[in-house]
């Protein structure tokens, strides 16, 4: 009996451990099948997450693609209509008849020229025009810019690069310091960067111009030239590379802006003036210089392209023309000169050249103006005085009319080496004619410079000169 309880309590136990065992089994599936639900719903969220990043990103490449095009073609159309309404404007004033331009000129505050300024400017108008002055100093290179008085601004290029120029009759070139000008002088002022300008276009030939005992050298170029808001396109002018001597490190303007006919031109480049009236930038082939002397204004006056409408600076004087005589320089016949009541001079050629300051006159002439005012000549050209000396009225006879210069006018103030300030004559000797008439003469006159009519204009100013 106790054998058969104890069988019976195995089986018990038997079946009651394959019981738990199939359960343990059971369960343990089920976990499984939960974990591989639970993962698969986990990656199905990282999926989608990583899908919606792609998108995401994908639409915001595109959207920057877009604004990049919006603004490309935002750009475009800015420009198109810049230039459309530019080409409206310049042609409206060119058929309106107006277009002109009035450019200040900056003067020179309360100059007064040295010994050696003098001389070198000597130099240079000898080099200029093929004479020779008894012993001009020839010590100095270039040394006649620092008492070029008048200058004004000129723009070059695409953006603008900004010049100060001194306006020359007396040639017919452009130049300004070119980017590879190592000299001293273009170090100190600015210098045209082609690099910088969209609508430079590459000359690449040699060019010299000589003045004294050196010459500025260097390349042509061709950029869009502005004065005073009137643009030439391709017009040629001149990058140095050397600018010797010393006196262009200390004068007062960066290049120089020929004014003279083309006939003169270094390389027969066609100058500034020649492609505003062909371009029809002016409709009137002319310009106009107006000049103011003395003081310590800034401004000088008024160089303006286009038009001889100069009454704010001659009033009511109207203009006596003369025929050019030579092209080439303003040339002119002069028909008479007086000092006080005393003819100097009959008739002789003359030059108008606002690069120079100076007054020539042949030897002859010279002679007789000194013994009519009383200064003391040199070997050297010149004729000095006291600065208090009283000297007669100079008058210029022009196409029948005179001129008149006020005797205390015609002194210039000279700085000795010494430090002491004397005053001399303006007018200086040269061996023969032509006349030449720099700032001296033509800060008294508005001068007109009629390339149509191959005539020169000249009205009294109502300046105090």
């Amino acid at each position: 009996m106790r054998c058969r309880i104890l069988v019976l309590c195995a089986f018990i136990c038997l079946f009651v451990i394959l019981t738990e065992a199939r359960q343990r089994k059971v369960n343990h599936s089920a976990d499984r099948r939960s974990l591989a639900v639970r993962r698969g719903h986990r990656n199905q969220r990282s999926s989608a997450r990583h899908g919606a990043g792609l998108a995401a990103r994908s639409r915001n490449q595109r959207k920057r693609r877009l604004n990049a095009a919006k603004r490309s073609r935002r750009r475009r159309n800015l420009a198109r209509k810049a230039n459309r309404k530019i080409k409206a404007k310049t042609e409206s004033v060119v058929r309106s008849g107006s277009s002109y331009a009035t450019l200040p000129l900056d003067f020179q505050q309360n100059f007064v020229r040295t010994t050696d300024n003098l001389r070198s400017e000597k130099s240079f108008l000898a080099n200029r025009y093929g004479f020779s002055f008894s012993k001009t100093s020839g010590t100095a290179t270039l040394k006649n810019t620092a008492n070029m008085e008048y200058t004004c601004k000129m723009n070059i290029g695409t953006p603008k690069q900004k010049f100060t120029v001194l306006p020359d009759t007396g040639s017919s070139n452009i130049w300004v310091p070119g980017p590879h000008c190592r000299s001293k002088a273009c170090k100190k002022h600015k210098q045209y960067h082609p690099a910088k300008s969209s609508t430079y276009v590459k000359n690449g030939k040699s060019f010299a111009i000589t003045y004294g005992s050196g010459s500025v050298a260097g390349v042509l170029a061709k950029d869009t030239v502005r004065i005073d808001g009137l643009a030439v396109t391709n017009q040629t002018f001149g990058m140095t590379t050397k600018e010797p001597g010393t006196t262009l490190v200390t004068s007062n303007f960066d290049g120089i802006l020929g004014l003279g006919y083309r006939s003169i031109a270094v390389d027969n480049v066609k100058t500034l003036v020649e492609n505003m009236c062909s371009e029809d930038v002016i409709t009137s082939c002319k310009f106009a210089i107006c000049m103011k002397g003395g003081g310590s204004s800034a401004r000088g006056g008024a160089l303006i392209f286009g038009s001889s409408k100069t009454s704010a600076y001659s009033g009511s004087h109207s203009y006596t023309y003369t025929p050019v005589t030579k092209k080439g320089y303003w040339q002119f016949t002069l028909q008479d000169i007086y000092v006080g009541g005393t003819k100097v001079s009959g008739s002789v050629q003359a030059i108008v050249d606002s690069g120079t300051s100076l007054i020539t006159a042949p030897t002859a002439i010279y002679k007789k103006i000194n013994k009519v005012i009383g200064c003391t000549a040199t070997s050297s050209g010149e004729c000095w005085m006291k600065c208090s000396k009283k000297i007669p009225d100079f008058a210029f006879v022009i196409a029948g009319k005179k001129f008149v210069v006020k005797g205390n006018k015609m002194k210039l103030k000279v700085r000795t080496n010494r430090g002491k300030t004397v005053c001399i004559s303006a007018v200086s000797e040269v061996p023969d004619e032509p006349v030449i008439l720099g700032d001296a003469f033509i800060r008294h006159f508005c001068t007109e410079f009629d390339l149509a009519n191959n005539r020169i204009g000249f009205a009294a100013t109502t300046y105090a000169t």
